[in-house]
């Protein structure tokens, strides 16, 4: 890296537009360990207080997260798909959309009785075990992983041998393409959570950085629960927005 050149902007904001450059030519990625504090500014030519204040501005952005003891990571870089919430739609097809082409690494389709807490999101009595449909895989994006999906069918709606006939790893999409039963809406939750250390390993990021967590209960027309799904998303890949109309008075 060639040091940075003094001129009219404050060089911490160098240091920031530069930081962001590297991350954006991919000469960083999501889950990297920056260098030592006096490697980076020694091959920058700034002071590590400089340094310092660029680091701790990228970190409240939540571009950088530092572990004490441990060194600054990479949690993010600009974003690729825009996709609103009012619409239910599967990553495929936002991803065709965008002419993105993604990649699904680490599939795993299970076929297993409902842990109890899968009962309660599939809204089955706790005392009534059911035999469910487990399905969890890794999205990557010329070969970086961008999220980690999950979802739990019961077997009267989807089996395994169901998922192994569509070319797709969208459940949603493959109950678009059967005659019956017909998804009708969605209820989602959507928070920031810090990765656990499945969730961690699964993406290749460090435990603990911030990542956009998406539960979702899938509803047929007769209001039963199709599919429970819990989705993660790497920040930074993904910008959700949502449409709102504002009531008369």
């Amino acid at each position: 890296m060639k040091p940075l050149k003094a001129n009219k902007i404050p060089l911490s904001n160098q240091v920031q537009q530069h930081i962001l450059g590297l991350i954006k030519d991919d000469t960083f990625s999501p889950g990297d360990r920056l260098p030592s504090e006096a490697e980076f500014s020694a091959s920058l030519g700034v002071s590590r207080p400089t340094l310092r204040e660029a680091l701790r501005s990228l970190e409240q952005e939540g571009v950088l997260l530092r572990k004490h003891g441990v060194g600054t990571f990479i949690t993010s870089q600009t974003s690729f798909m825009d996709s609103g919430l009012e619409i239910l739609e599967s990553l495929e097809r936002q991803a065709k959309r965008y002419g993105i082409t993604l990649e699904v690494t680490n599939q795993t389709a299970l076929e297993r009785p409902a842990t109890s807490e899968e009962l309660d999101r599939l809204a089955f009595p706790s005392d009534t075990p059911i035999d469910i449909l487990s399905v969890d895989r890794v999205i990557t994006v010329k070969k970086k992983p961008v999220a980690y999906l999950k979802d739990v069918v019961p077997l009267t709606f989807l089996c395994k041998k169901d998922l192994e006939n569509h070319n797709t790893s969208s459940v949603l999409d493959i109950f678009l393409k059967m005659d019956a039963p017909s998804p009708a809406f969605s209820r989602a939750e959507i928070e920031a959570v810090g990765a656990g250390k499945d969730e961690a390993e699964r993406l290749g990021l460090p435990e603990g950085v911030a990542l956009l967590k998406l539960t979702g209960q899938l509803y047929s027309l007769d209001d039963v629960i199709m599919d429970y799904s819990v989705s993660y998303f790497v920040p930074g890949f993904f910008k959700f927005h949502l449409m709102r109309k504002v009531p008369k008075l």
